[in-house]
Parts: structure tokens; C-alpha cells; sequence
């Protein structure tokens, strides 16, 4: 069992011999930590492939309480671990995505499924070898995929296949491959990497995209998705009236040194979207961090691939 899913175990335990969560607990779990392999995700992980399961299986209700939830909230919950998008606002609203209430969730599932001591361990150590072997990758990181066809574009590596279209996006100011956009159908992502300066994270850098789609007239509602912490937004374009918002997913991803960001957009990004193809390829993405990276433009630049598009 790895470090992370040793951890969650005996934030399991203790919650479910004491009916909270200590504060020990939630200082181990680091629920809020989503740049590195945590227990709290480990935890997340482990909930949403029960509740897949059972999903699955056609089982949805709950034959039990559940603690810290009522009916209407643990529902909510379990749509939004699901990843239904209709689910994600009001469940954002309510801030029912807590360890405690996670916790509550977890410790109800496991009951109900009677699961033991040892099928409760395979489950948090498959949940964490499920999390490492998820993207983006650094290109320096031996664990990533090495089959499946990527388009070199310098800093970052794209996986490509049949029906997808591929554009690159040229800087205002000097004319330099500043990012991609992937294209398939009405959906598009548009990738870019940058240099993680001083203290930025995703979760500071998702905090301003929020505070400055809000304050330009937007919403922005942070969820989890498939790819972790994001945000559903609605963002204002320039256009005629009733053409002048755009809906969109911001995903993001802490890199050792680096945050590569995506914006889902067209039907992929509405919330009742269950397309998953611009998550595979957010996550099946490889950066490739200059070697000697400017001191003040912290975007890592791309170039034409060799082959052509």
C-alpha cells in the first residue's frame, strides 16, 4: 500500500470509530491539495469508483442514513461525484464537497456493500494507482504511456488520432506558437502551458480566472470533473445581444515547475455534456519545460512540428 492510500485508511478508520472528523485527520488528508498525490484524493478517487459501481448496477438510493447528509444533499453529492454537470452548481452552492461529508458518504457506501478490512484496502491502493497513472505528464516522468500517437509541438506533446484537427495559436505580440487548440466536432480544447513563478498553483491561478470572469460579467462555478478541480463558466464575448457569452470548462494540472491549463468549449463545455474525449486529452498531454526558460514570461512557448499538421 502506498503512502497516500495508508493515510486515507486511517482517516477511514478514525472517522468511522469516532463519527467526526479529527482534526489530525484533516490535517493528513489535505482534502484542499490538488497539485500532488494527496489522501484526500485518494479518498475522492476511492468514492467515485463505489458509487460507479453501483451506478452500474442500476443503485442509486441509499438504504441507510448518511452521516451529515440528508436525502436531497446525498443525492446531490452523488450526481456531482458522478460527474453530472446539472448536479455541480447546486452542490457548489451548498459546499457539500467536504471531507467530512465525503467521509460521511464513503463510510455509508462501504456498509452498505460490506466490504472488509482488506477489500476496503485494495480499494484505497487501487484508487491511488489509478491517480498515478493518470495525465498530464513531465516529459521526464518514466510512468507516462509510451503508446499512442503524440504530435511534437515542443512544450508540449499532444496525443492525436483520426477525426481530431489541430491549429496552433499564434502570440499578438511577437508572433510566436503560443498554445493549440484540438478540435473534434462543436467541441475544441484549447491548451497552454506556463512556468509555475513563485507561489502559483492551479488553485490560485483558478481563483483569479474566477474572480476576473465574475467581474467582467461571467459566472464561474468551481466542480470536480474528470481531470479534478475546474471550473464551469459562462465568459462574455464580444457579439450582438444573445451572442455574447460563451460557456466554457477551465481545467487545470500542477506539473513538477509547470501548470498546463485547457478551455473546453462548443457543446463539450455546456453542462449537461457527457463528452469525455477533451479530458482524455487534457490528461493524455506531455509537457516539455524549456531548458533555459525566460525570466520574466513565465508561457511556455511551442513550435511548428516537424512533420507538419
Amino acid at each position: 500500500m502506498g503512502e497516500a492510500s495508508d493515510v486515507a485508511r486511517s482517516v477511514v478508520a478514525q472517522f468511522r470509530r469516532d463519527g467526526f472528523v479529527a482534526p489530525e485527520s484533516a490535517e493528513r488528508a489535505e482534502f484542499e491539495v490538488w497539485n500532488r498525490m494527496t489522501p484526500g484524493r485518494v479518498l475522492l478517487v476511492a468514492l467515485q469508483t463505489l458509487l460507479g459501481l453501483r451506478a452500474e448496477d442500476g443503485r442509486s438510493d441509499f438504504g441507510r442514513p448518511v452521516r451529515g447528509l440528508d436525502e436531497e444533499e446525498a443525492g446531490l453529492m452523488v450526481r456531482t461525484l458522478l460527474g453530472d454537470a446539472t448536479a455541480a452548481p447546486e452542490t457548489s452552492r451548498r459546499e457539500l464537497i467536504t471531507l467530512d461529508r465525503l467521509l460521511g458518504l464513503l463510510v455509508s457506501v462501504i456498509a452498505e456493500e460490506s466490504l472488509s478490512e482488506a477489500e476496503v484496502d485494495d480499494l484505497l491502493e487501487a484508487a491511488e494507482e489509478s491517480c498515478l497513472a493518470v495525465g498530464p505528464w513531465d516529459v521526464s516522468d518514466d510512468r507516462r504511456p509510451q503508446s499512442g500517437e503524440l504530435v511534437d509541438l515542443g512544450g508540449l506533446l499532444v496525443p492525436t488520432e483520426p477525426g481530431l484537427k489541430i491549429e496552433l495559436m499564434s502570440s499578438r505580440r511577437d508572433g510566436s506558437v503560443a498554445g493549440v487548440t484540438v478540435i473534434r466536432g462543436r467541441t475544441a480544447i484549447q491548451l497552454q502551458a506556463f512556468r509555475a513563478l513563485g507561489d502559483t498553483s492551479w488553485a490560485t491561478v483558478r481563483e483569479d480566472l474566477a474572480r476576473t470572469i465574475r467581474g467582467r460579467g461571467g459566472s464561474a462555478e468551481e466542480r470536480v470533473g474528470p481531470a479534478g478541480a475546474e471550473l464551469q463558466a459562462v465568459v462574455r464575448i464580444q457579439g450582438p445581444p444573445g451572442k455574447d457569452r460563451q460557456t466554457t470548462r477551465v481545467l487545470g494540472h500542477d506539473g513538477p515547475g509547470w501548470i498546463l491549463r485547457g478551455f473546453v468549449t462548443g457543446v463539450g463545455a455546456e453542462p449537461d455534456s457527457t463528452e469525455k474525449w477533451p479530458y482524455t486529452m487534457f490528461q493524455g498531454t506531455v509537457v516539455r519545460p524549456p531548458s533555459a526558460p525566460s525570466a520574466i514570461d513565465p508561457l511556455i512557448r511551442l513550435r511548428q512540428p516537424e512533420s507538419g499538421l
